[in-house]
């Protein structure tokens, strides 16, 4: 892996946080969601380590709960950006 846990962490935060936590539409419970979010990726010990998170917080009931919150409000999820996350991370 080519890039490093910051620039992970900067890239979700400008395609998928930042939109969700300024949405007009986004309540208190979204702006906690994406709170938490920040808060688990700014733990993660390396940029492997938040590659493994994003794709995991996909598959968790919270994160499936975060999603249908997210959709509904018209904002950008993980599941949006998988594909550039992925090639960020160097995978194919």
């Amino acid at each position: 892996m080519n890039v490093t846990k910051a620039e992970l962490i900067n890239f979700l935060d400008k395609q998928v946080l930042i939109p969700v936590e300024t949405n007009p539409q986004a309540d208190a419970t979204i702006k906690k969601k994406v709170n938490y979010t920040r808060f688990q990726l700014n733990n993660q010990l390396s940029a492997e380590k938040v590659e493994q998170y994003f794709w995991s917080a996909m598959a968790t009931d919270n994160g499936i709960d975060s999603y249908k919150k997210i959709s509904k409000i018209g904002g950008p999820t993980f599941e949006d950006v998988r594909d550039e996350f992925k090639k960020l991370c160097g995978r194919k």
